[in-house]
């Protein structure tokens, strides 16, 4: 049988790179590269997306094989980077969704009964809002997480060894998405809880804040699990659109109306950036964020990537002045806080 993706030598790959208009200047970097990091991840993760000439397997010409390699590596930093945030984010949420559960429906939840039998769980099914009609399933899936605990040693140590399992526990069992949702099905105070301590606002309304909220955390679940599974961070993977007038009242120093009309912040990589800076509500954290963007970008600051003439930022979908944006935009927001 004659194979479609039949076994070739680095030296095969490197000759098939140059076949393609990819520039090796020096064959025995390429060739340690290649043993590190496979050709897809290197050559063929990266054309469909902004490298290849259209309907054809051929590269721009002027793409050297050096600037690939140096995008990839920028890319899984970034991703890094990214997913440690989002990780921030996503502990912040769980924490305020618990602590106002637990504040106006108690600590205690019983597995064995279904989500509407006892006032007294907090996963009682009218301690939820119904506006969305996916509140009984959402709360039947919280409860699972709770039946089967898996491998969260918290939530298994809970229910062997004490008489409830509160929902700060709980919470720490359940995926993010799931979390999101738990956040969706709250009743309208509960859920202005959670809006006022993760989005800081004197001047947006509070479905304002609700709106911006739930979509924003709908575009870091959809990156984050793209990142997870080695998706490239700039392409563009989610559906949801953050509010063009929260986002713009919320991050003025981060981005223009004019940006956002031509697609730049409103559900792209940028926009997750953006995302990040306004919910990260820690300045210990945020000064963090800047400093690893910082590390990550400077030192390309000024170099343009040759076969597009972009700098390493556009290269990414970011404005040009991301970085002194973050800057600026932490100091008034801090300064504000304090």
């Amino acid at each position: 049988m004659e194979y479609d993706k039949p076994f070739k030598t680095y030296d095969e790959l490197i000759d098939l790179m140059i076949s393609r208009n990819i520039i090796v200047s020096n064959r025995s970097f390429a060739k340690r590269a290649l043993s590190n990091m496979s050709y897809y991840t290197l050559v063929n993760g990266y054309k469909n997306t902004f490298l290849s000439l259209d309907g054809s397997d051929m590269f721009v010409p002027g793409t050297r094989f050096e600037e690939l390699y140096t995008i990839h590596i920028i890319d899984t930093n970034l991703s890094s980077i990214l997913l440690k945030y989002i990780l921030h984010i996503e502990h912040s949420l769980k924490s305020k969704i618990s602590y106002i559960v637990s504040q106006n429906y108690g600590v205690y939840s019983d597995f064995a009964q279904p989500v509407n039998m006892n006032p007294s769980d907090y996963l009682y099914l009218y301690n939820y809002s119904s506006s969305n009609g996916q509140r009984r399933n959402i709360l039947t899936r919280i409860k699972e997480c709770g039946i089967n605990p898996k491998k969260n040693l918290s939530l298994i140590h809970y229910k062997n060894t004490k008489n409830h399992v509160p929902p700060w526990i709980l919470i720490d069992n359940i995926p993010f998405g799931l979390s999101i949702k738990w956040y969706s099905i709250l009743k309208s105070n509960d859920k202005q809880y959670v809006c006022d301590n993760l989005v800081l606002s004197s001047t947006l309304s509070v479905d304002e804040k609700k709106e911006f909220l739930l979509k924003a955390l709908c575009i870091l679940k959809d990156y984050r699990n793209s990142m997870a599974h080695g998706l490239r961070t700039f392409e563009n993977i989610t559906t949801y659109e953050l509010p063009k007038n929260p986002l713009l009242s919320l991050a003025p120093t981060l981005i223009h109306e004019r940006e956002y009309l031509s697609n730049v912040g409103k559900n792209d990589l940028y926009s997750v950036v953006i995302i990040i800076a306004v919910l990260l509500n820690d300045s210990y954290l945020a000064e963090n964020f800047l400093r690893d963007f910082v590390f990550l970008f400077y030192p390309y600051i000024k170099e343009k990537i040759c076969f597009c003439g972009k700098s390493v930022l556009k290269v990414f979908g970011m404005p040009e002045d991301s970085l002194e944006r973050i800057s600026s935009f932490s100091q008034a927001k801090y300064s504000e806080i304090t």
